[in-house]
């Protein structure tokens, strides 16, 4: 009975963190688009959403065995759009005993309009 109700926190546990993780890639997606759409080209856009996204996990506490971002500015023009997709792969090996998997890979992704009316 013991053995089952550890599991069973275990279950719950691994879920709350893919709850948790899920929620924060998303947020990283949409904190890099709209950095990198503040920026005024698009070397420093996509310069400025990769470290955004950095940053943030850092300040987050949070860690990725393996992190890919990708800051599409192709359509980096007034009234255009800036995108960042994120894909993290997390280490979830401390809860793998309730039948979840070792590592789990999360995506986000995010579009941030650029302003009609800004300035170059």
């Amino acid at each position: 009975m013991t053995t089952f109700l550890v599991v069973a926190l275990l279950f719950v546990a691994g879920l709350s963190r893919y709850a948790r993780a899920s929620q924060q890639v998303e947020d990283l997606a949409g904190e890099a688009a709209r950095a990198a759409s503040l920026e005024r080209n698009t070397s420093l856009a996509t310069a400025r959403g990769e470290e955004t996204i950095r940053a943030s996990l850092q300040s987050r506490g949070l860690s990725c065995a393996q992190l890919t971002v990708d800051i599409d500015v192709s359509n980096y023009q007034p009234g255009g759009v800036v995108r960042a997709d994120v894909t993290c792969i997390a280490d979830l090996s401390d809860v793998a005993l309730s039948g979840l998997p070792g590592t789990a890979a999360f995506t986000g992704s995010a579009s941030v309009p650029i302003e009609e009316y800004r300035s170059k």
